[in-house]
């Protein structure tokens, strides 16, 4: 038996065995997500404690979700141009030092400007830095089942803003926030150092070079579908971030516990699990694009019927079908992104478009902190919620329509790529 030159494990042919250094890398960039996500979410349970000791408001504390997402945003452009062109050892050694220093020092946190300034460490010189990378090197590694693959690694994602701040809870309650937060960073620790070094890209790339998609106008007067991509992002992501950040204290002052608020959102983080790699498949079946607006209907229904329920079990359920399709909406959107770009530029327009969408994190987020403490209630929060998500699912069918009058569509609904592999 004979291996191929080019790629060492890979063998010709639609039903090639994949190959232990791409599980490998998919294992890392799966953790990477996990943690990374997982640490970003942590704010929805220490509100509660920080709260208490301290007295700072919701919105307060709230800016600090949203200052980690506004250093996503811009780290994320920063680091998204590197990815395309340094060795991704590089930027993972870096990027995981900077995520487990930024949660050790939430331990020693005695103002609101530690907590802002390591909130802008965790979110632009950590996550934000591992980011592109693992997504990137996953993207090469899997070229024919990339939806699924995707999924799977983003599904980490879910997985890690369920029970990360599942387990933070349990560790308040039992050794207090300030060593629930050093714990943390100690298990980042030791996850990020295991496992970052497997994730490598393959010896040679799977996909031939071409020129970039344009990100501005499109030649004929309409916004090119990277623009509309964009702010489709930003519009989602306004809309998951405000449940995303105050679930679980919505949920505790609906049902006056605690413990039900941090269950509903490992709720709708397991089925978000679940969602991505869900979302993955469908993606290779039906499109990027279709399958986007699919998840995007998901989430925009269920923040609309949040505000209309008041019991534990119900609470529960909206929580399972809310994870499951928000979570399919990260998956999807990097797919869209990767078929709009070729590989060697996927970095940068993945750093530029999720720049948006974390500015989208950071506004949903703040503003459901800034309404309730306004009127000691999350129901208009929702409503501004549902209006952004209407609107993204406006521009989703803008682009849509503008990519099938540009050329024949594809499958996916977006234009053809000159990459694209047969």
């Amino acid at each position: 038996m004979q291996m191929q030159q080019s790629v060492p494990g890979i063998t010709s042919g639609s039903a090639a065995p994949v190959p232990l250094r791409a599980l490998l890398a998919a294992a890392g960039a799966t953790t990477a997500m996990a943690f990374g996500f997982g640490a970003l979410a942590l704010p929805s349970v220490f509100i509660r404690p920080l709260e208490a000791e301290f007295g700072w408001s919701r919105a307060d504390l709230s800016l600090a979700y949203t200052l980690s997402t506004v250093g996503m945003a811009l780290g994320g452009l920063f680091w998204g141009r590197l990815s395309d062109r340094l060795d991704a050892r590089i930027l993972l050694a870096f990027g995981s030092a900077a995520m487990v220093a930024a949660l050790g020092a939430f331990a020693f946190a005695q103002s609101l400007w530690h907590l802002y300034a390591a909130s802008l460490v965790l979110g632009g010189l950590g996550f934000a830095c591992l980011y592109a990378p693992v997504l990137s090197v996953t993207a090469l590694w899997f070229e024919r089942r990339r939806g699924l693959a995707m999924g799977i690694v983003t599904a980490g994602g879910a997985l890690g803003q369920g029970v990360m701040p599942y387990t933070a809870n349990l560790l308040i309650d039992s050794v207090g926030w300030r060593p629930a937060y050093a714990i943390l960073a100690a298990a980042t620790l030791v996850a990020l150092g295991l496992l970052m070094p497997s994730v490598r890209r393959p010896p040679v790339a799977m996909a031939p070079p071409a020129p970039a998609a344009g990100t501005g106008s499109s030649g004929d007067g309409r916004p090119s579908p990277v623009l509309l991509l964009a702010a489709a992002a930003f519009l989602c992501c306004a809309c998951m971030g405000f449940p995303l950040v105050h679930l679980a204290s919505f949920v505790t002052a609906v049902c006056g516990s605690s413990d039900l608020g941090s269950t509903s959102l490992l709720v709708a983080m397991l089925f978000g699990t679940v969602g991505r790699v869900a979302f993955g498949l469908l993606a290779d079946r039906i499109g990027n694009l279709p399958a986007y607006a699919t998840a995007s209907f998901m989430q925009t229904a269920c923040v609309a019927i949040y505000p209309l329920l008041d019991n534990q079990i119900s609470l529960l359920a909206l929580s399972a079908v809310f994870g499951f399709g928000f979570a399919g909406n990260m998956t999807c959107l990097i797919l869209c992104v990767r078929e709009l770009v070729p590989a060697g530029r996927f970095g940068q327009a993945l750093g530029t478009v999720m720049m948006v969408a974390w500015a989208g994190m950071g506004v949903g987020g703040y503003l459901g902190g800034l309404v309730y403490d306004g009127f000691a209630s999350y129901t208009l929060a929702f409503l501004i919620a549902f209006a952004a998500g209407v609107a993204n699912l406006a521009t989703i069918a803008m682009l849509a329509a503008g990519t099938t009058t540009r050329g024949k569509a594809t499958p996916s609904g977006l234009a053809p790529a000159p990459w694209t592999s047969r």
